[in-house]
């Protein structure tokens, strides 16, 4: 698709003001995690020279200012009708062409049909989209067809390792049906006994629906591989400074800690204390 003439990424510059609003707490739930991410991606997107940006599950547009700002073309598709009309409501706030923004399923190739026929995209963004997936292994494929060669993914996973430090629910059936899977009779029992007096177990409750899926950061590449990435690269965000238990009562104090801990350099802190992780993947040259 052409670019407006009026819509070059170099005219559009965030004020001070939107910029703020982009970190507001109110307006991401309480926590900025997705800016985090789009941080980490945005450094990788410079240093290959990425343009245009394909965003799997748009939303409601809000990545929409900061990769147009930063230079990078992006269009966008969503099944959710009532997310397209949003992000083309934010396309005309910015003065961008609302003609980017498309109806489309990741696991639906047929309704993927446009954009497969345009210039393969440099990149793709999929934030929320692979855990609420059916067939995650159609949906990657799907993506590494309108990835250029030697282009890259950016898929968001919720991390299952989190699990180990939330003491909740997730704890427990992270132990029980991974770590401890073929574990059986007394042995089973007494652990998760143990487990019901230490961990909040009711906490958070099921959902009525289908809860979202969890990957664990260090077996999630063999499921890129099998869709046909190459040189994937783990990128935790989302610290937690403490167990997600006390982000209500400790407030502002939870959320400055965790924030500081966004730079933290060990490499491996932010496996456990991070509840999401971006999966960069490359599509091969051929």
């Amino acid at each position: 698709m052409s670019r407006d003439e009026s819509a070059d990424p170099a005219k559009l510059e965030l004020t001070e003001e939107q910029y703020r609003r982009l970190w507001d707490p109110a307006a991401d739930g309480g926590y900025p995690a997705n800016h985090f991410a789009f941080r980490q991606v945005l450094n990788v997107m410079h240093e290959k020279g990425v343009k245009r940006l394909l965003e799997v599950g748009v939303g409601s547009g809000s990545a929409i200012p900061i990769f147009e700002a930063a230079g990078v073309e992006i269009s966008g598709f969503d099944n959710n009708p009532d997310m397209v009309e949003k992000s083309r409501a934010a396309m005309r706030d910015w003065k961008l062409p609302k003609r980017r923004i498309a109806w489309g399923d990741i696991e639906d190739s047929v309704s993927l049909s446009s954009w497969r026929t345009q210039e393969p995209f440099d990149a793709i963004l999929a934030m929320g989209v692979l855990p609420h997936v059916t067939h995650e292994r159609v949906a990657l494929e799907n993506m590494r067809h309108l990835v250029k060669p030697g282009g890259n993914v950016f898929v968001e996973c919720r991390n299952k390792l989190f699990s180990l430090f939330t003491f909740n629910r997730f704890t427990r059936e992270f132990i029980m049906d991974d770590l401890l899977a073929g574990v059986s009779g007394d042995v089973r029992a007494a652990a998760d006994d143990f487990l019901l007096t230490r961990v909040d177990a009711d906490m958070p409750p099921k959902p009525s629906e289908h809860e979202a899926r969890y990957h664990n950061p260090l077996d999630v590449s063999q499921l890129f591989t099998d869709a046909g990435f190459v040189n994937v690269v783990i990128r935790p965000f989302h610290y937690h400074a403490a167990m997600p238990r006390f982000e209500s009562p400790l407030g502002e104090a939870f959320r400055r800690e965790s924030i500081a801990l966004e730079n933290e350099p060990s490499d491996w802190r932010g496996l456990f204390l991070c509840s999401a992780f971006v999966v960069q993947a490359e599509r091969p040259t051929e």
